[in-house]
């Protein structure tokens, strides 16, 4: 019943008819097959002798599975979802809607407060921007063959990336050879052990967005440069901005500027952080006119300069840190800033 028609020695005034009736059939027989694919009911359970477990069969094309085949699975969550509405979605159906979402505020937006299906949706790994470390052979590969959300450089990730958007990198190094503005608010996510994930930094990492996230990374200057560089801040926060850290290091070795240029205004809040190798009369780091910056279990140490400085209205938070050099800490009027506007520091650890 299932196969092709068959006519032997048919009468030559019939073969047009006979040509149509086969036409016919066969897409009958093609059309029952689809609707069988897309209605899961070319699938039965049989019986294995052996185990005696139930198994899937399917009877078009003989392929068998031990567990549900997902075109079951689908249509149970689709009849799920037309039964409970939008927070029953299947998780794919939710990724697709949101995909068309800016990540901030929009898609934080809907996944606030609604279910945890939304939730996992909204955070989904494949809104992930991946950037290639140059071990990878990220500076010779063609463009034109990279995947979707696959980038060559952290300035391309970047450049692409909307507000909101997480940029992960994997093992290896990274060059930023003039430096980089970021002017959007993303998170730049690294490894766990931030000594695996090195931004080889030729200029100034400059922080222009009201928002962001540095976490497992470790910024140093390029290590074939012999003597120092143009005169460069490592990470400056612009005015008004805010970025927070989170298990990294700036290193300005090599170069000379400040490691960490908090801007007039700012806020920067950082935890599990070292900050070193800032030049002679330059500081590890610098917090300008009412900027506010938070260390916790952080290091300001190995500073040609002084470790920290900041101007008089500003305010500096310090729990469990390590700052060293005899005159750590200066603001305008003197090496130690006033006590009023020094929030918590304990303990602060000075060298000798």
């Amino acid at each position: 019943e299932d196969g092709d028609l068959l006519c032997t020695f048919p009468d030559p005034e019939s073969l047009p008819r006979q040509r149509q009736l086969y036409i016919r059939e066969k897409a009958r027989l093609r059309s029952e097959i689809m609707i069988r694919k897309l209605t899961g009911r070319n699938w039965t359970t049989k019986v294995e002798d052996r185990s005696k477990r139930v198994y899937w069969y399917n009877t078009d094309t003989g392929e068998a599975l031990w567990g549900k085949p997902q075109v079951l699975i689908d249509l149970e969550a689709e009849e799920n979802a037309r039964a409970n509405g939008w927070s029953a979605l299947p998780p794919n159906i939710l990724i697709d809607i949101f995909d068309y979402l800016v990540p901030f505020p929009e898609r934080t937006a809907a996944a606030a407060g609604t279910c945890r299906g939304w939730r996992l949706a909204a955070n989904d790994p494949s809104f992930v921007l991946h950037v290639w470390p140059v071990e990878l052979g990220a500076l010779i590969m063609n463009e034109s063959k990279s995947r979707k959300k696959q980038f060559r450089t952290v300035a391309e990730a970047v450049e692409s990336a909307l507000p909101g958007d997480t940029i992960e990198m994997g093992d290896g190094n990274y060059y930023v050879k003039s430096g980089l503005v970021v002017d959007k608010p993303v998170k730049l996510v690294g490894d766990e052990d931030n000594l695996k994930v090195n931004l080889e930094v030729g200029g100034t990492i400059e922080w222009r967005a009201r928002g962001g996230y540095l976490e497992g990374l470790t910024l140093h200057r390029p290590s074939m440069v012999s003597g120092k560089t143009e005169q460069n801040d490592m990470l400056a926060v612009a005015p008004n901005c805010r970025l927070d850290m989170f298990r990294c290091v700036v290193d300005n070795a090599g170069g000379i500027g400040n490691c960490v240029l908090v801007g007039e205004g700012a806020r920067c809040h950082s935890e599990k952080v070292r900050i070193c190798g800032a030049s002679t009369e330059k500081c590890g780091l610098r917090i300008e006119s009412n900027a506010t910056v938070e260390l916790i279990d952080s290091a300001v140490c190995e500073n040609e300069g002084l470790s920290i400085s900041r101007e008089m209205d500003a305010k500096l938070v310090l729990k469990d840190c390590r700052v060293e050099q005899s005159t750590s800490v200066r603001s305008e009027e003197g090496s130690l800033p006033q006590p009023a506007k020094i929030i918590s520091m304990a303990p602060l650890i000075k060298s000798h």
